[in-house]
């Protein structure tokens, strides 16, 4: 299963210590340059930089299509156009993508998407967690950008209160 992921994913599971679960469900994780310079060259000192310069099973890739990457720019980020070209370019099973806009733009080209809370959420499903709540409490702890809907609707699936 190939999936390609965002900076938001990986700096918020870095935040919580929880980098580990992508590796544990999916095995291999492909970034574009966009997200490894995002999390690494800009985010020095930052969570993230180590896991994601360190591991073997974080792949970086470069686009070949930029011109499709500039097109999409305009509406949304810089690494979020290079996840979109980049799960085209793999042929992508999943995405792992939080940004609204990019997430809408994933979908109308046909691509699976998950999100932080999807993976927290399918993490416990996969029993690699025990729970969610203290995740979420602590990603909110740490000014993770969490919306009171989502963080509901993991809750209530998961059956945590």
């Amino acid at each position: 299963m190939k999936v390609v992921c965002d900076s938001t994913v990986l700096i918020g599971l870095a935040k919580i210590g929880k980098i580990d679960l992508l590796k544990q469900i999916y095995r291999e994780v492909f970034i574009p340059d966009a997200v490894f310079n995002e999390v690494v060259s800009k985010g020095k000192g930052r969570p993230g930089v180590k896991e994601i310069s360190n591991t073997e099973w974080i792949k970086k890739e470069s686009i070949k299509d930029k011109r499709t990457v500039e097109m999409f720019i305009a509406e949304i980020g810089q690494g979020e156009a290079e996840v979109l070209v980049l799960g085209k370019e793999l042929n992508a099973d999943w995405l792992i993508i939080d940004d609204e806009r990019a997430r809408t733009a994933a979908v109308s080209a046909g691509f699976n998407i998950i999100g932080l809370a999807g993976i927290l959420l399918l993490a416990k499903q996969l029993k690699l967690i025990p729970s969610v709540k203290p995740l979420l409490e602590e990603l909110k702890d740490k000014n993770f950008r969490l919306s009171d809907k989502i963080y509901r609707e993991v809750l209530k699936k998961t059956g945590e209160k």
